[in-house]
């Protein structure tokens, strides 16, 4: 295939290149040989996809390990996942025509092709890269607020456990109590009937006794009357004593029965004023039982919240563990982004510091090489100092053997001239021989 990448113009694959410090002479395109083609297919390989030939080597340890021969089939093995490797890298960028040829006996042509597929695939790369460190901040600050929120989480988690704890710690005094609740509701129903029941009694012994207040009103009322009337009948003069007699004996007797019924009915009402205080005691019991029953309602109604408060922690929990369970979720996503992202980090990471390695390297190697070239360039600049000397010297002796050519040439071509002349007397001559011959011949 031609892939779907443009052809670049030699200038732009070695600006490119040189821009991702690989090593290229102008000239190298245009006379390509097997060891610079590998060493840029190397350097692609390890700023692309991160593998580098010492990867490459231990993975080939293996192969060599079942082979008969290592010591020669060493080499083939490497060639063969350089090749792989390299195979795979051209046909991500849109090289899927490469071969061993390509590497073997490369072709400017095919050279180009392939550097141009690579350089396009680097240059979108970097052009990506900005989008790349984005999504990288992006994945650092969610790993951050993931770390928070499991913070957080971690916080929930411990008050959810902490309120499971004291939870079953307060399980059974809430049984417990719950029990005394009832226990406490069933009192509280017969105190409250008992109560109900003695206060009905306390109203009517009330209502007698303002009854019986009444009546000893009435009957002392009565005394006065029969008092003053008795007052009256001594003021009289009565001239029958029996009569007398018999009026204050009947009036003695009537006083007699009312002061025995106003005893009675005062002892009635001591009795019931004692009965009123007892009533009146068991009624202040009452209230107090009912003030313990109002304030064990509110102790229960108090439980009764912490009930509705646990139910609701635990709709709480139920919903934290929902979200619990959509952060553990959210989580392996965020983690596998980050671990994403750390993994190009780490490549891109790794890929600069073999690229400034490589630098470093080049840079020594570059400077031994110039080193080499300075002193070849002097022994050079020697020899063609030498050369120049000779170069003249032999010009001087060319001159001089050319004029002493000239010379020779010139004598040889008045020979020649001579020759030129004799020879052609002499076919002249017999021309004329043979003619003279055939015409005494046929004649």
């Amino acid at each position: 295939g031609t892939g779907f990448y443009p052809t670049l113009k030699p200038q732009d694959i070695l600006e490119v290149m040189r821009q991702l410090e690989i090593p290229i002479l102008d000239e190298d395109l245009e006379k390509p040989t097997p060891q610079r083609v590998q060493i840029w297919y190397e350097a692609f390989l390890y700023i692309l996809k991160g593998i580098s030939l010492e990867q490459m080597g231990s993975s080939d340890v293996e192969l060599l390990d079942l082979t008969d021969f290592p010591e020669s089939h060493g080499d083939d093995i490497f060639l063969m996942s350089f090749y792989s490797h390299m195979s795979t890298l051209l046909q991500q960028v849109g090289v899927d025509d490469f071969s061993l040829r390509d590497m073997l006996k490369p072709e400017p042509i095919r050279v180009r092709r392939i550097l141009s597929g690579v350089c396009n695939f680097a240059m979108f790369r970097d052009d990506r890269m900005p989008v790349l460190d984005k999504y990288t901040a992006q994945a650092d600050q969610q790993a951050e607020r993931l770390e928070s929120m499991q913070k957080e989480l971690d916080q929930v988690q411990a008050q959810i456990d902490a309120i499971r704890g004291q939870r079953e710690r307060e399980a059974p005094q809430a049984k417990k109590l719950l029990e005394g609740n009832q226990v406490l509701r069933e009192e509280l129903r017969v105190l409250t009937s008992a109560q109900a029941s003695l206060t009905e009694t306390t109203n009517k012994i009330k209502a007698e006794k303002e009854g019986l207040d009444d009546s000893v009103g009435e009957i002392k009322y009565t005394i006065a009357g029969l008092q003053d009337e008795l007052a009256k009948l001594k003021q009289r003069v009565v001239h029958s004593p029996e009569k007398i007699q018999a009026a204050i004996t009947e009036l003695t007797e009537s006083i007699q029965q009312s002061r025995h019924q106003i005893t009675a009915n005062e002892d009635k009402a001591r009795h019931l004023a004692v009965k009123i205080e007892m009533l009146e005691e068991i009624a202040g019991d009452v209230r107090s039982c009912v003030q313990q029953m109002i304030d064990a309602e509110g102790f229960v109604r108090d439980h009764e919240e912490e009930l509705r408060q646990l139910t609701k922690e635990r709709e709480n929990v139920a919903q934290e563990n929902t979200q619990i369970r959509n952060l553990s979720v959210r989580e392996e996503q965020l983690s596998f982004q980050s671990k994403s992202g750390q993994e190009k980090i780490d490549r891109l990471e790794k890929s600069r510091l073999v690229k400034r390695e490589q630098a470093a390297a080049q840079l020594k190697q570059l400077q031994r090489e110039r080193a080499e070239v300075s002193a070849k360039l002097e022994e050079t600049g020697k020899r063609m100092s030498a050369q120049r000397a000779r170069f003249d010297e032999l010009q001087a002796d060319i001159k001089r053997e050319r004029s002493a050519m000239d010379h020779v040439v010139n004598d040889m071509q008045i020979s020649y001239d001579a020759l030129r002349q004799q020879t052609l007397e002499y076919q002249d001559s017999v021309i004329q021989s043979l003619e003279d011959l055939l015409a005494r011949f046929y004649g």
